[in-house]
């Protein structure tokens, strides 16, 4: 055959080619991809690699019949519950797609894009949730799936058992942390905090004020998660301390038995306001019980600290709130000093309270006859029996072998004056109707 006449045969053999393929709109790969053939007269239907040899077929729809696929690029790390985060995706030879699952985010949702990302908000609650895709091909779809984690944000707090310590004298550091493995001190001069090494994500552990004072000391305990670092700090005050030289018992109070508020009521002062205790003081003895002021939140440290004597039993009680245990000094403990009523500062029960034994406290007040106390630094409410008249410093007289008292805190009594009526109609806690009798929640006895 000559040259010229195989070149007008090439050129047919492929007219009849791209005539045909136009003449069709789909086309059957294998018998099981289905193309939908392009139009255009650009980027014909079908046509030859003049290289390779191989016929090339241009589908309108974009879908490739050898190697469709997809896949799904997630963070690898856990993500904040309520952040923000991206999930990406990529596939070849797919029309569109759908996503599934994703909790409780946006994911979900039908024909999206056959590539693109979604920036999502994580759900509030933690936990593994599984993200689904599926993009539709010419034959059977294809899908992925990716796992992502959701984690609250760690966290560690770390208190000390009061925010102003004296000198030389024990307190305890307490901590606890979510989210984390493990924990390390630091800070904490002049005490052995920072040389415990790796801590427990929760503990407490007693420590002793350095010998001098040091004025507010930070300590800082860090704590290692999977997502970085958490730490937190808190201040503790290492004062002098009350001086409590030359104090001494009232005459013939021979001892004071020891309670601690937190024990006897099971929180800190003035917590708990809806519990009393009954308390049993012999003759001859009186009763200090430790209070450390805290100013739950919401409230401002105010109240009215009342005992009573319980039942009918002679009223002659007398009661001091003082940095030392056993300090019964009305000059040190009232400002102006030596006042009885009307005081700037009024530590002490005496005649003016005519017998009940009731203390109003402030965190800060500029009220007369109010005690003002410093959140954090540990007092003593001392009490004995006076004389069967009127109260006072000295003597230990008690109509029996002993007196007993009821007493707690009742809650934001802003005067005294109302705090005593509501003691002299019997209702300790003011919640009871006029002549109600009194309920004695728990009882403790003292020896």
């Amino acid at each position: 055959m000559r040259p010229e006449r195989s070149l007008r045969y090439l050129l047919f053999s492929l007219s009849l080619l791209s005539a045909s393929a136009f003449a069709q709109s789909v086309m059957i790969v294998d018998g099981s991809c289905q193309v939908q053939l392009s139009t255009s007269t650009v980027n014909p239907a079908a046509r030859v690699d003049p290289l390779s040899g191989n016929l090339l077929v241009t589908s309108e729809n974009g879908i490739n019949c050898s190697g469709a696929s997809v896949s799904l690029s997630a963070p690898a790390s856990a993500v904040l519950t309520g952040s923000t985060f991206d999930i990406s995706w990529s596939s070849t030879g797919a029309s569109s797609c759908s996503m599934s699952g994703g909790g409780g985010t946006a994911w979900a949702g039908t024909g999206r894009l056959p590539n693109g990302t979604l920036n999502l908000t994580a759900p509030i609650a933690p936990g593994i949730v599984a993200f689904d895709i599926s993009c539709a091909t010419g034959a059977a779809p294809v899908t992925d799936t990716v796992q992502v984690e959701f984690q609250n944000a760690p966290t560690v707090n770390l208190t000390s058992s009061a925010a102003n310590v004296p000198v030389g004298t024990p307190f305890t550091m307490s901590w606890v942390a979510s989210g984390a493995t493990a924990c390390t001190p630091s800070g904490g001069a002049g005490t052995s905090w920072a040389s415990l090494g790796g801590l427990p994500i929760s503990g407490s552990v007693q420590l002793t004020a350095p010998a001098s004072p040091a004025g507010d000391v930070p300590f800082q305990l860090t704590c290692a998660t999977s997502m970085g670092t958490v730490s937190d700090t808190e201040l503790v005050s290492f004062t002098q301390g009350a001086d409590c030289s030359g104090v001494t018992l009232p005459a013939g109070i021979n001892s004071l038995a020891q309670r601690t508020w937190s024990t006897e009521y099971g929180g800190q002062f003035p917590l708990v306001y809806s519990a009393n205790r009954i308390f049993s003081i012999g003759t001859g003895t009186g009763l200090r019980i430790a209070i450390t002021p805290t100013v739950p939140a919401g409230e401002t440290g105010n109240g009215t600290l009342t005992f009573n004597e319980f039942g009918g039993e002679a009223r002659a009680g007398f009661m001091t709130i003082s940095r030392c245990p056993g300090d019964f000094r009305v000059d040190a403990l009232n400002t102006p000093a030596g006042c009885t009523a009307n005081c700037v500062n009024r530590c002490h029960t005496g005649a003016e309270a005519q017998g009940l034994l009731s203390l109003s406290f402030r965190s800060t007040s500029p009220s007369a006859n109010v005690c003002n106390l410093t959140p954090g630094e540990t007092y003593y409410v001392n009490i004995h029996f006076g004389s069967t008249s009127t109260p006072g410093p000295d003597g230990s007289y008690c109509s029996g072998a002993s007196c007993r008292i009821i007493g707690g805190t009742q809650r934001l009594f802003l005067r005294e004056a109302q705090a005593l009526q509501w003691l002299n109609s019997g209702d300790l806690l003011g919640i009871q109707p006029k002549g109600a009798a009194l309920e004695v929640i728990q009882g403790t006895g003292m020896p």
